[in-house]
């Protein structure tokens, strides 16, 4: 898992590589919305997607998590069906239910059913490489479908912001990696300090939202630990008052804040007025910052360093972090009715 995440870098160049040589969809008209069918670590892309182009793209962009999709897809609907196993139950239903309401449809996926279903019925694929756990595929499963969009005309192009993205990635990933001692790595420190506790991980920009699900994912998958995710101003309305817990079980919480170059002023002073309030009672209280210029590169950066981060904790809590035994338990079961 450690060389997967270190590998992010060559993965986002062959993901927006795969997505400019991918075949196109014959679109009716210009989308008039675009939809990501997906699940887990293979839909987390469509949480990235549409916080990237919030304020980019003409066109909503909206997430399916689930069997069904909204009675609004139609004709004018883009949507792509993302599973890397191709064998992701509810992603299959949804593919079929978008197909039946007339959507154009795009496949993104190692194999499986959704590679079968997509060439009988005509649909484009756009094949991953195989034998990945599907959260280490973030750069196949995400990259593609931004290159896609700006070749039917959605977007203009990324190319310069994905550029600046693989060389921030490598620079942090030389900077987090394993060589680098405790003392040296801000990724393996934070990790010390988050084992024995809770993860809360908090985003102060809309940018970061799906960063901190993906923290969040990451340590229940890899560390095989709970943990908690929410994104400012939407926690001030309700979980700020859920830090009046007994003191003995506020200090079981460690609280990450993922920061961001662009946050907003009005967020800066609502963080400060929440630690005074409420999170100064955590265990512990954590920054993580954002790097690079462009979207990409600052939330990539982002979630480079919690992958990180989760896998480090995985060590320490004695854990292997690439099985996901329960995942795969629940699955079988699924699959004996």
């Amino acid at each position: 898992m450690l060389g997967l995440v270190l590998g992010l870098p060559n993965q986002v160049q062959a993901g927006w590589a795969a997505g400019e040589e991918a075949d196109l969809p014959a679109l009716p008209s210009p989308p008039v919305a675009v939809a990501v069918l997906g699940m887990g670590g293979s839909g987390i892309g469509g949480d990235l997607l549409r916080s990237v182009l919030a304020g980019e793209c003409t066109v909503p962009v909206v997430v399916v998590k689930d069997y069904r999709v909204p009675r609004w897809f139609s004709q004018g609907t883009l949507a792509f069906a993302v599973s890397y196993s191709g064998n992701t139950e509810e992603t299959l239903a949804a593919y079929q239910a978008a197909r039946d309401r007339g959507a154009s449809v795009v496949a993104i996926t190692s194999g499986g059913r959704l590679a079968e279903m997509a060439q009988r019925d005509g649909v484009p694929v756009i094949r991953l490489p195989a034998g990945l756990p599907p959260r280490a595929a973030i750069g196949h499963l995400f990259f593609p479908m931004l290159a896609l969009l700006h070749r039917l005309g959605v977007l203009s192009s990324w190319g310069e912001e994905v550029r600046e993205c693989v060389e921030v990635l490598r620079s942090l990933g030389e900077r987090l990696g394993p060589s680098a001692p405790v003392d040296r790595n801000p990724a393996k420190h934070l990790a010390t300090r988050l084992h024995g506790g809770v993860p809360v991980v908090y985003a102060t920009a809309s940018l970061l939202e799906p960063a901190a699900l993906r923290w969040k994912c990451q340590f229940n998958e890899n560390s095989k630990t709970l943990a908690l995710w929410n994104v400012f101003p939407e926690l001030n309305h309700n979980e700020t008052v859920g830090w009046g817990v007994e003191p003995e079980l506020a200090r079981s919480f460690q609280v990450v804040l993922l920061r961001d170059r662009e946050e907003d002023p009005r967020i800066t002073q609502r963080v400060a007025i929440t630690v005074d309030l409420a999170l100064h009672r955590a265990g512990g209280l954590h920054e993580v910052r954002s790097e690079g210029r462009g979207k990409l590169a600052r939330l990539f950066s982002t979630i480079l360093f919690g992958d990180l981060t989760s896998v480090y904790l995985a060590y320490l809590r004695g854990v292997d972090p690439t099985p996901v035994d329960v995942i795969e338990e629940l699955k079988r079961r699924l699959g004996n009715g």
